[in-house]
């Protein structure tokens, strides 16, 4: 069940709807003021980022200082420790 933003057109309230169905017949009532001229939103969305990609996204002196002072830290170390240079497969989760 998707959870769509809509904005009343007549209090102006912004509010997030758990709806069974998306389709024309379903048009929903604003929950503050009752009105039924609610205006669906576009919604924001996120994604999180690989160990991988926040590692790449360091700064490359970074990297050297803490090869320099433990090279079990070492960005090539992690990546062989990890097994992160091979692309997981897709049903060991």
């Amino acid at each position: 069940m998707p959870i769509y933003e809509y904005v009343c057109t007549h209090c102006g309230n912004a509010v997030s709807l758990l709806t069974r169905r998306a389709g024309a017949d379903t048009r929903p009532a604003c929950p503050v003021c009752g009105g039924g001229g609610l205006q669906r939103l576009v919604s924001g969305f996120a994604f999180h980022k690989s160990f991988t990609s926040k590692l790449e996204q360091l700064d490359p002196k970074y990297d050297k200082m803490v090869a320099a002072s433990n090279p079990d830290l070492s960005f090539e170390s992690l990546v062989k420790q990890y097994g992160l240079e091979r692309p997981a497969a897709g049903g060991d989760r």
